[in-house]
């Protein structure tokens, strides 16, 4: 059973602060520069060091499985493919598309008067880089990306979600996440985080109202007729 429609317009009501998931939301960062090409870049960095790549990292299209293998074997190892990492998402935003009324929906809750924070396992520099480059950072009151290789501190973890909260100076349950993967909706979880499920592919719909996403939707211009009547803050 999905969410029933009247949760989007209850969850953006409650909610004064907008976090907003990079890959997915906002943008399709690997769309110019795919995934599988950028894993099996860092998998040559991997073996270039005589490490021998098993399990699922070692035919994965997903470059965070080669990262976190990376990060079974030593500190030095991990700074290397997540260093790789951030040099290769920074030339994908260059070539990424963006999210089909994704800058609508920032636009309109902007105006609306919310604070938006970008919350991404992507790193800072692409998502800032982005950002700048389409003309949408000054939205945004803070941008959290990828700044340590430690690939725990990534979602699922509250990790990152944690930073914006504080960043915002709000507090968890003012906020709402906007995210296409399971790992998004259990970040928010975690966090004490309401969430919105952007079920773009399908599947991903009944997957989010498994794990408890308050809200799903399946094009970003859903959130923009709710983006103006937010119910008045109290203090």
């Amino acid at each position: 059973m999905t969410p029933p429609r009247t949760a989007l317009a209850e969850v953006l009501a409650r909610s004064r602060y907008l976090l907003f998931d990079f890959d997915g939301p906002i943008c399709g960062i690997f769309s110019g520069l795919p995934a599988p090409t950028i894993a099996a870049h860092l998998r040559d960095l991997v073996t270039a060091e005589g490490v021998k790549i098993t399990g699922v990292a070692a035919t994965s299209g997903d470059p965070f499985d080669v990262l976190r293998y990376a990060a079974t074997i030593s500190p030095d190892l991990t700074q290397t493919v997540a260093d790789g990492l951030r040099a290769v998402e920074l030339r994908a935003v260059e070539v990424a598309d963006a999210t089909p009324h994704a800058r609508q929906v920032i636009e309109a809750a902007h105006n609306d008067g919310r604070a938006i924070a970008a919350v991404s396992n992507n790193s800072r520099q692409a998502v800032a880089r982005y950002l700048t480059t389409a003309g949408l950072a000054p939205l945004f009151t803070a941008i959290i990306g990828r700044t340590e290789p430690d690939p725990r501190l990534l979602k699922p973890d509250p990790h990152l979600i944690g930073q914006a909260v504080k960043e915002l100076s709000a507090a968890p349950a003012d906020c709402v996440l906007i995210g296409d993967s399971l790992s998004d909706i259990e970040a928010a979880h975690n966090a004490g985080t309401p969430s919105i499920g952007y079920a773009n592919k399908p599947g991903k719909l009944e997957r989010f109202t498994t794990v408890g996403a308050d809200a799903v939707i399946t094009d970003m211009a859903e959130l923009i007729p709710h983006l103006t009547r937010r119910q008045p803050a109290t203090d």
